[in-house]
């Protein structure tokens, strides 16, 4: 199987209507479930785990996640220093030139 032995873990109600194909499909997997694992699974365990076991396989939302992992930080290092703004890439690059431009008329001056 794709998929392992259910994690309990707190639950929070979430509504879903799913096509009676997909919950047809979904009650056969829960007999290979019981058949593999020698015990019952309730439906939204079994969902829990198939779309955990998605989005832990999926490269793509794993860099999304890498990314916003990284603004995180980027911001937290921002409020450190007192900022408490990321500046944008046009911001960024204009301070750049800026202090660039200072610091040429700095050694042009001395």
């Amino acid at each position: 199987m794709l998929i392992g032995r259910i994690e309990h873990d707190p639950k929070k109600h979430f509504p879903l209507q799913l096509p009676e194909s997909t919950l047809g499909r979904l009650e056969l997997y829960k007999e290979l479930y019981q058949q593999t694992f020698g015990e019952k699974v309730a439906n939204n365990d079994l969902v829990d785990l198939m779309l955990t076991n998605v989005m832990d396989r999926d490269r793509e939302f794993k860099r999304f996640l890498r990314e916003e992992e990284r603004k995180k930080k980027l911001e937290a290092k921002q409020q450190e220093r007192g900022t408490g703004t990321i500046p944008s890439a046009g911001e960024a690059e204009t301070e750049s030139h800026a202090e660039a431009q200072s610091h040429q008329r700095e050694q042009h001056q001395a």
